[in-house]
């Protein structure tokens, strides 16, 4: 199946919310925590402007007196008195650390002299208090809590299901972009096997398609040995009815007779051997050629492959004058696919083939050349045609781009065969420069052999 436009919008829509929904989910609790935050101390500023009021007319001289003026304006809630030198001399909180703890909180938010409102970060928990911290000089500090219920009713409620209620749709929304992530996954695991069989079944067109450009070459070259065969099995036959009347006649005619018409006959039958196994070739390396389930990597020996493409190819490039030569240099098989090997030196040779017939310069040639190291075996394509500007050496491997005249190229048969030669761990690499040809390499791994000879 094809994923549409739509079905792709909806997988970015969700990579999108799913990016986005952490940081819009941390900024919402920070505004909501904010805006608690206000409320509760505006509910607590008159208190503490009050006892700011009394601690400026000097009418509270102790931080007792002030506790208790405190508790008359405010609900009753939990406090702590400390003297100038920061101890503490009373307080209706029995843990010391607990009563430590919150005079450094209330401090590292404030500092020691000062008269201020602390309200906690995060005013979700019922026991939270928001303490009022009233400095008495010469006195001490008074610290009195309030609880956020008794001092703003519903507030730790109203919070509490703000935040509820977000991480329900969070949470809703997680599981609907999972589910849909999986459908998605689905779709593109789909897409990816249709994508596989597209580029399977352009591959096998391809390979058509520059076997039947040679299939003209082919059908010449064979019938040409054919007729050859043919003259010679009459040309035999008549020297079989001659040797027929020499052995009739043989008691009145010279012996040397006889010997010359036999060497003529074995002169004949060598001639057609010579051109059967002339046409055996090429169609076997045919036969090599169209075969499927080449698809496998093994060993392959790229001298053999050379020469199945040379005699395919032989016809074209004698028709067209150009001498076509391979010189087969590798010791060592190559690991790949024989099949994507041959459809590449098809590919290639054919190019070069047109590309010399072309040109204008006088050597008209193409030499395929195969040389091997310890790690790579190398097929080197090498044409004198015209050669390639960098901008065309650039785009040479460009799907649907040509040189050639239009209706003489499809522009796939390059990018196919770099294709090919990256799928089997090679690669594909042109040299070339303009009026000097160009020359193809084919690099493939070496396969494991049990020995290497030496270099």
């Amino acid at each position: 199946m094809y994923i549409s436009s739509h079905n792709s919008f909806r997988w970015l829509a969700a990579r999108i919310f799913l990016i986005g929904i952490g940081p819009l989910f941390i900024l919402f609790v920070v505004l909501c925590s904010r805006v608690v935050q206000n409320f509760l101390e505006d509910a607590a500023t008159p208190a503490l402007r009050y006892a700011q009021a009394l601690v400026g007319s000097h009418e509270m001289r102790t931080t007792e007196d002030m506790r208790v003026k405190l508790s008359m304006l405010l609900p009753s809630g939990q406090w702590i008195l400390q003297n100038e030198v920061n101890a503490i001399t009373s307080s209706n909180i029995e843990d010391v650390e607990e009563q430590m703890r919150l005079i450094e909180t209330v401090h590292n938010q404030n500092g020691d002299h000062t008269s201020s409102i602390y309200v906690p970060m995060w005013p979700i928990s019922p026991n939270s208090s928001v303490w009022l911290h009233v400095y008495v000089p010469g006195a001490g500090s008074v610290f009195y809590g309030v609880s956020i219920e008794s001092l703003l009713p519903g507030a730790t409620f109203s919070f509490g299901l703000c935040l509820t209620l977000f991480f329900s749709l969070l949470v809703t929304s997680i599981f609907n972009s999972v589910i849909f992530s999986s459908f998605v996954h689905e779709k593109l695991a789909q897409e990816r096997v249709l994508r596989e069989k597209l580029e399977q079944k352009l591959i096998e067109s391809n390979r058509l398609s520059a076997q039947t450009r040679v299939v003209a070459g082919i059908a010449h070259e064979i019938n040409t040995p054919l007729a050859i065969m043919i003259q010679e099995a009459g040309w035999v036959k008549e020297l079989l009815e001659d040797l027929q009347e020499q052995v009739d006649l043989l008691n009145k005619e010279p012996r040397k007779a006889l010997c010359a018409t036999f060497a003529e006959m074995d002169k004949s039958l060598n001639v057609m051997r010579k051109q059967g196994k002339r046409c055996a070739d090429i169609t076997h390396g045919l036969l090599r050629m169209s075969r499927k389930g080449a698809e496998n990597k093994a060993e392959v020996d790229v001298n053999a492959v050379v020469q199945d493409v040379g005699h395919l190819l032989q016809p074209k490039a004698t028709e067209l004058g150009i001498a076509f030569k391979w010189q087969l240099n590798a010791f060592v098989p190559a690991y790949a696919s024989s099949g994507h090997v041959q459809q590449i030196l098809l590919n290639v040779v054919n190019n070069a083939i047109d590309a010399v017939a072309t040109s204008e310069s006088e050597a008209r040639k193409v030499i395929v050349s195969t040389f091997s190291t310890k790690q790579s075996v190398l097929i080197r394509v090498t044409d004198t045609g015209a050669g390639l500007s960098l901008e065309l050496k650039n785009r040479i491997f460009e799907p649907f781009f040509t040189t050639k005249a239009a209706g003489q190229g499809t522009g796939l048969g390059l990018s196919i065969s770099h294709a090919l030669a990256r799928r089997n761990n090679g690669n594909l690499s042109v040299e070339s420069s303009p009026g000097k040809g160009s020359s193809f390499t084919l690099t493939l791994p070496v396969a494991e052999v049990d020995f290497l000879p030496a270099m």
